[in-house]
């Protein structure tokens, strides 16, 4: 579409085109990764969006030849929180997306922060600044990445994303490398005047939605036009974007048809489109698995950067894993958030778990089939030194009672086996600041055995603890008690996971369970259950809410319905509606005053009904928390379990072999000549 004010203009696939010619090693690396994110995409189709966080390391070096081009801190801090709306689906300019594509559009669970570690362990904002004698940058030859040209030196690419901020020639707004690039080269540029949503930002480039496009592009996205000048033969690989015949500026009417993709036409408000900053707000799901796979694959090393670490307090090595996604290693874990969900442990149902970090239910198998497979990614936070130490992996009969050491060391029997060891292993030499991940084969117990449980019968939890010393506290810096929140809370190198995936039954509804109580040999508590939606208020995580989605009745049973009533049936926020049914009104709901004499658990069941029938792509949570108090006794945290349901739009759309022409990851083929894919 023609615009007559000012146009977006970006060179990345100008840049990729020369490295082809300059590099052939680069064309081959092309090749290989855009086989493996067919692969990835391919695989995960069924998965939906990936339910955990993802955060990366920015470093942004402005680079300025005059006072108006070193930009402030605060326009810097403004681009990063339009990335971590953008990137989320928490722009509020999401509601402008039509409603035909409003089902496709995605968070990609992806967010962003400066940086706080430097490639020495310094402590840093994340920001360098260069004063140059160069007026502007062009983009053939990168001079703005070296200091050697009037430009500034890249942090390692494996373990920050380099955002070069500085004038460009002519109308350039920015370019970024695809993954698979040189590594002194990579990042992304960015014209200091399109850079955030305040100081310099200039219309219609003023919303950062610039860098929103480049990082796009970092993270392996092709335009949605296809770039190759065929007209509708192009494609961006991507299967939920319309294909459309080549890029839309300013600020188009809906719908623009064109390649016969009515009556809805192009999807120009796509970030990956050439719109002005207005008018561009959405990605799509088929766009977020690309991402992932790039995530996973060429660009893994991000995930386990030690870029948002602090340099720690002491100078020692530190073996540790995360307790969640902003988890810095600071013990005791200061997250007033739970401690059972960490994404540093994670089930595959096969050995696939290094490039799909995908939490999955473990399965039963017979004797004979195939293992599951768990992982546990431990880390090194130190500035120097490498670590060594031994990670025992444990498993227990999920409920929201858990204590330590019982179940996990195998001591309880009745009314089932209730935990035990899934094994042990060294970590190897772990270097500072580094990681590894250590994969456990494991074959979960058989769900008949725990028929007692009723419908909770297959849920297993999880816990990682690293040993770096062979006797009590085996390296803890608080020695364990009891209380295995408090032991988690506390040390950075105990893990735990005790999360379900909730899958849709017959009747678009979904089922889930968990047990409730107290083990046997503890004392009698009293006991909370709350039931939350993280992202109801958007207070504590960036999260959307489950009951704009349906509604959730908890079944209590009818011996937990009458020790509830027993003690004076305490609640808010809740219905009952019938003999042993409740349903939750809003997050924040509980139930009190239960009494759990050692030994007791009840089983409940969660039953989430959708309000409509029509699917978006979403990921929701819900969490059951128990908390106890005894005599004299603050009500303190016990356990839960967090609920993860995926939805997924299922409206079948074109593959992205349909077009004329694929992106085989370097240049244009036609499908039929397309063989290297695979």
């Amino acid at each position: 579409m023609e615009n007559n004010g000012p146009q977006r203009t970006c060179e990345t696939m100008e840049e990729h085109r020369e490295l082809l010619k300059k590099e052939p090693a680069y064309r081959e690396r092309k090749l290989q990764i855009e086989r493996f994110t067919r692969r990835y995409v391919r695989t995960n189709a069924r998965e939906g969006l990936r339910s955990g966080i993802v955060i990366i390391p920015v470093v942004v070096h402005v680079v300025h030849n005059t006072a108006a081009q070193n930009i402030s801190d605060a326009q810097i801090n403004s681009q990063i929180a339009v990335l971590n709306q953008d990137f989320r689906r928490l722009n509020p300019d999401v509601a402008g997306v039509p409603a035909a594509f409003q089902p496709l559009a995605a968070d990609a669970r992806i967010e962003f922060r400066l940086a706080v570690r430097d490639p020495n362990c310094n402590p840093t904002t994340g920001i360098t600044r260069t004063e140059t004698s160069v007026t502007s940058f062009p983009r053939a030859g990168n001079p703005v990445k070296s200091a050697a040209t009037g430009g500034a030196d890249p942090w390692p690419s494996d373990r920050y994303l380099n955002v070069w901020v500085c004038r460009l020639s002519g109308v350039l707004l920015g370019y970024a490398h695809f993954p698979g690039g040189p590594a002194a080269t990579d990042g992304v540029v960015i014209r200091d005047t399109a850079f955030g949503n305040t100081g310099t930002a200039a219309a219609p480039f003023d919303r950062g939605r610039t860098a929103t496009h480049e990082i796009g592009h970092w993270l392996n996205l092709a335009h949605i036009w296809g770039d190759e000048e065929v007209g509708c033969g192009g494609s961006d690989n991507v299967g939920d974007t319309p294909n459309q015949a080549d890029e839309n500026y300013g600020c188009p009417a809906f719908p623009q048809v064109s390649c016969g993709n009515g009556p809805n036409g192009d999807m120009f408000m796509n970030y990956m489109d050439y719109t002005d900053d207005a008018c561009m707000f959405m990605l799509t799901a088929g766009q977020a698995g690309r991402m992932d796979a790039t995530l996973y694959g060429p660009r893994s090393s991000i995930v386990a950067s030690d870029g948002l670490v602090p340099p720690p307090p002491s100078p020692g090595v530190d073996l540790w894993s995360k307790d969640r996604p902003e988890d810095t290693g600071a013990e005791p874990d200061p997250s007033p958030l739970p401690m059972w969900e960490s994404d540093d442990i994670w089930v595959r149902r096969q050995n696939d778990g290094v490039t799909n970090q995908e939490h999955q239910n473990p399965e039963h198998r017979d004797p004979g089939g195939p293992d599951n497979f768990v992982y546990v990614r431990v880390r090194n936070r130190a500035c120097r030194g490498a670590a060594n130490g031994t990670l025992k992996l444990y498993w227990a009969k999920a409920s929201t009672a858990l204590s330590w050491p019982a179940p996990w060391d195998g001591s309880v029997s009745s009314p089932a086996l209730m935990g035990g060891l899934v094994g042990s292993q060294p970590t190897g030499s772990v270097p500072a600041g580094g990681s590894t991940i250590l994969q456990f084969a494991w074959r979960p117990p058989n769900p008949d055995d725990y028929a007692v449980f009723g419908g909770d019968r297959s849920h297993f939890c999880l816990l990682g603890r690293i040993e770096t010393a062979p006797t009590a506290p085996f390296g803890m810096t608080f020695p364990e008690t009891t209380n295995l929140y408090a032991n988690v809370q506390n040390n950075n190198n105990i893990v735990w996971k005790n999360i379900t995936v909730v899958d849709e039954v017959p009747g678009g509804g979904r089922m889930a369970w968990t047990s409730v109580g107290a083990l046997a040999g503890e004392e009698v508590t009293i006991g909370r259950l709350t039931f939350t939606a993280p992202g109801e208020d958007r207070k504590q995580e960036l999260e959307r809410s489950l009951f704009d989605w349906g509604t959730i009745a908890v079944d209590l049973g009818p011996d937990l319905i009458e020790r509830w009533r027993d003690g004076g049936a305490a609640g808010e926020r809740i219905d009952l509606i019938d003999d042993t049914t409740i349903v939750v009104a809003e997050s924040g709901a509980w139930i009190g005053n239960l009494k759990f004499e050692p030994g007791e658990l009840y089983t409940i069941g969660v039953h989430f009904e959708p309000k409509g029938d029509r699917e978006t792509n979403e990921v929701f949570f819900f969490e059951v928390t128990q908390y106890a108090s005894g005599e004299d006794r603050e009500e303190v945290p016990v356990g839960g379990m967090r609920f993860v349901m995926k939805t997924r739009y299922r409206e079948q759309r074109r593959g992205v072999l349909d077009q004329v022409l694929t992106f085989n990851g370097a240049e244009f083929l036609r499908p039929q000549l397309h063989t290297i894919l695979g």
